[in-house]
Parts: C-alpha cells; structure tokens; sequence
C-alpha cells in the first residue's frame, strides 16, 4: 500500500501538490508516486525544494492507496478524458478503500479538505476525512456533468468556429475542430476544394471571394456570430488579425 497516482495534471504542477506529495513521501504516507497524464509532475519534484523521487526505498506506513485528480479546468477537456472522470467516481462508488482527494487549480486547493485531512484519511484512522474528500469529489464531477449536459444539449451545441486559410493544414484543423460535440459549425475563410465538399459541419465561407484579409474576416465573424476564429497562415496574423479580432 502507499501509493499515490496524480491524475490529469497535464503540463501543470501546482506547488501546493508537489509540496502536499513531498511530505507525504518524507512522513511515510505515501512510497510511490504515479504521475498519469501529469507528464511535469516528476521532473518538478526532483527540484529544489522538494528533493522528491517517484520510487523510496523506505515503505509506506499507510493503510490505503491515494488518487490525487486534477478537476478539469474546462467542460472540453472534461469530456476528452472522460475515462479519468470515470475511473475516479468508479474508485469512490464502488468502495475500493482508496483515499480520492480532488485537486481545483482555479482555487489552488483541495476539494473537501486539506494536506492535514488528506494525511489522516491515508492513516486509515479517520473515516470522516476520507467521506468528506469522497463527497466533494463527486459533487465537483456532477457539476462538471452538469456543465457538459447543458452544453451537449441541442440548444448548447451552437459554437460557430472560423478557421482562416486555404491550405492543406487549415483543412486539417477544420477537421479536428469539427470533432468537438460543442461545436456546431466550422465555416473555412476562404477555404480549399477539399474543405467545400468536407460536408458534415464544415463548408467554406460564402461571400468572401477567396479573400482572408482582416477586413473579410471581421465581417464573416459579426455576420455568423462566430465564437472562435482559427488563424491557419502566418500572413494574416502579420497582418494583425488577432488584434483587429481582440478589439472587437
């Protein structure tokens, strides 16, 4: 037992993680750390200050294993790892004794308790600190369902999406932006041959005469109601597109 999986952290180590890890390796709480889809977790506690390994020699004095899971910043990465979500309501609701602590980045805290309470659920000691952990940790997943139903809803699903270009690679990226289930429409400006016969939601703009200067741009975002606009080619964004965007 001891082992502590730090799940859905991405890119980011949040100092209030890492020091809550070190010094669960240096009491004894935890002996292994297992960063899932965490890929800077190792790397940052190797660094001063905390000195920490993923692997200790020394063993765990804890009666239970730890899921640490980051709550998921927006709704679409919510949903593209859906499995991680999953797999932690699973652990909680199926009674598998280990300690789920959620970790919210927008607050930099723990959902449900604290260092001090997350330490004493893994002592095995103090079944209220690991229910109240387990509480908070299902009540920020049924508001993030709730999230992903509103927005999954077809009057939720109504995010128009401009992708500037006529290449290959904006072809591409109309493709994969098309793949979200929050998106309903991806309208390329000018767009390509290829883009033109895509179908599902995508097509080219209509109007723009093959044109992607800011000013064309601009106009086909007021004239849909776009929620996004995807810059393809470098020349539009020396153009400054994106701050002709950022004013409006």
């Amino acid at each position: 037992m001891g082992t502590a999986e730090v799940v859905g952290f991405g890119g980011k180590s949040p100092a209030e993680v890492l020091e809550f890890l070190s010094a669960a390796v240096t009491e004894k709480a935890i002996a292994s750390i297992v960063p899932k889809r965490s890929q800077n977790i190792e790397l940052d506690l190797l660094n001063a200050p905390y000195r920490t390994f993923l692997s200790n020699t020394d063993s765990s004095s804890s009666k239970k294993n730890l899921i640490i899971y980051c709550l998921p910043s927006t709704v679409t990465e919510y949903m593209t790892f859906g499995s991680e979500s999953s797999a932690i309501r699973s652990s909680i609701l199926s009674g598998s004794g280990d300690v789920v602590a959620v970790f919210d980045t927008a607050s930099s805290s723990f959902a449900g308790g604290d260092a001090k309470s997350i330490l004493s659920a893994l002592s095995g000691d103090n079944a209220e600190a690991s229910a109240a952990l387990a509480s908070a940790a299902l009540a920020s997943l049924s508001k993030l369902d709730g999230l992903a139903a509103s927005q999954l809803s077809p009057a939720g699903r109504n995010d128009i999406v401009i992708i500037v270009g006529s290449g290959g690679r904006e072809h591409a990226l109309a493709v994969a932006v098309a793949r979200s289930p929050l998106v309903s429409q991806v309208v390329c400006c000018p767009g390509n041959g290829g883009t033109a016969v895509e179908g599902g939601k995508i097509s080219n703009a209509e109007g723009v005469n093959g044109k992607q200067d800011n000013d064309t741009v601009l106009a086909l975002v007021k004239r849909l109601g776009a929620h996004m606009v995807v810059v393809g080619p470098e020349a539009p964004l020396v153009d400054g597109l994106v701050n002709v965007l950022k004013e409006e």
